[in-house]
């Protein structure tokens, strides 16, 4: 099986990389942003990074996802994950959505730790598309929904 994992940089990377065993045996790839820290990343449990640029405003931001949208279609074509999992954040959401509706990937979404009642804004956008919804805390069930798992700890 194919998986992908997308995350930003920094604390949802690290979170991501804490459940990443659950995947072994299997063939991982990783999508996170292009930012000068990171260029070097390595981890033997994943086969190939691919990285996306960043703005550092929000329109930038928006703008550069927009442009990374082609990334992640070039990226799954060549792929073609089975199952795409993120921590978070924003990067996921157009990943999300391109590998559902072009590419039929299943979609699992573990919410950031650092979240306990209210859900974070890419939370929001993923919630209605994910196959799995995973939060790491109970509150969080409440303000997300039926469809949201607590499965004790994860990360």
């Amino acid at each position: 099986m194919k998986i992908g994992m997308i995350s930003s940089e920094g604390g949802h990377l690290i979170e991501a990389l804490n459940v990443i065993d659950a995947f072994r045996g299997h063939s991982v790839f990783s999508i996170t942003y292009d930012v000068p820290h990171i260029k070097d990343f390595e981890d033997k449990r994943i086969e190939r990074s691919y990285f996306v640029g960043m703005g550092k405003t929000r329109f930038r931001l928006f703008f550069r996802l927009l442009l990374g949208s082609f990334k992640f279609i070039l990226v799954f074509a060549s792929e073609k994950p089975d199952i795409l999992f993120s921590t978070g954040s924003e990067i996921a959401i157009p990943a999300f959505y391109i590998g559902k509706y072009l590419f039929g990937a299943k979609l699992v979404f573990i919410e950031t730790i650092a979240k306990f009642y209210e859900p974070s804004n890419t939370g929001k956008w993923i919630y209605p598309i994910a196959d799995l919804f995973i939060v790491p805390w109970e509150s969080l069930l409440r303000a997300y929904g039926g469809k949201a798992k607590h499965v004790g700890d994860l990360i």
